[in-house]
């Protein structure tokens, strides 16, 4: 069960990781880690929900790794149906209970895996993926030892939605910067025109334009080439 004092160290440091920006990936390795730390248990892996089907996203070792692909191409395990009913999916004694996931259980019985966890990542209505925690001997899941996971999931989830709404920011941004660069290109190439053909601005874009569709290359590269060259095609 989870020790308040241990959760408390490790949501900390979660939170702290994740104010220096790191990558989604290793946001989701460390999910993993402070989830299995928090309760004591053996190990931990997270999988994200794509096209249906759970993918393992990040994994603590090979036993975790290993579990994770399975879920991967078994249609039934626990992390298939956490992630099809949103609710967490939990085991005391896998041994106890054997046949709800014959071919998953047969990898967990490799690895010595017994008590088992798998807790939705939810975010904007919808299931996300999942982190599922493994431990060698039978243990008990209390409330709040799965309130916990949701604690350090519902944290993930925030940073992740923030990370991609600044990704997509940046990427908006970056898009802009371009248009306005090849902007200011082709009104150089309109200019260097205009002046060696001694026609209009719009005469010069039209040229331009026509020369670009006769070469079949994109109106800023031909634009670039006027500037450079000094000369009208």
């Amino acid at each position: 069960m989870a020790d308040k004092d241990v959760l408390f160290a490790e949501t900390s440091r979660f939170a702290t990781t994740l104010a220096a920006l790191p990558p989604a990936g290793q946001v989701l390795h460390e999910l993993a880690r402070c989830g299995a730390s928090s309760l004591g248990m053996r190990s931990a892996g997270v999988s994200l929900f794509v096209d249906d089907r759970p993918h393992l996203a990040g994994a603590l070792d090979e036993a975790s790794t290993a579990l994770g692909e399975a879920q991967e191409r078994l249609t039934s395990s626990p992390c298939a149906e956490a992630l099809r009913t949103a609710r967490p999916v939990a085991v005391v004694d896998l041994t106890r209970a054997p046949g709800r996931w014959t071919a998953y259980e047969e990898v967990a019985r490799r690895f010595g895996v017994v008590a088992l966890a798998s807790v939705p990542l939810c975010g904007d209505g919808r299931v996300l993926g999942a982190v599922d925690l493994y431990d060698t001997t039978a243990r008990p899941w209390p409330s709040h030892d799965l309130s916990a996971i949701r604690l350090l999931n519902d944290i993930a989830t925030a940073y992740l939605a923030h990370s991609t709404a600044l990704d997509e920011w940046k990427r908006l941004a970056d898009q802009l910067r371009q248009a306005l660069a090849s902007r200011v290109v082709i009104e150089q190439a309109k200019g260097v025109i205009s002046a060696v053909r001694q026609v209009s601005v719009d005469e010069a874009f039209d040229h331009l334009r026509r020369h670009a569709r006769y070469r079949r290359a994109k109106l800023h590269d031909t634009a670039r080439e006027v500037v450079r060259t000094r000369h009208s095609p």
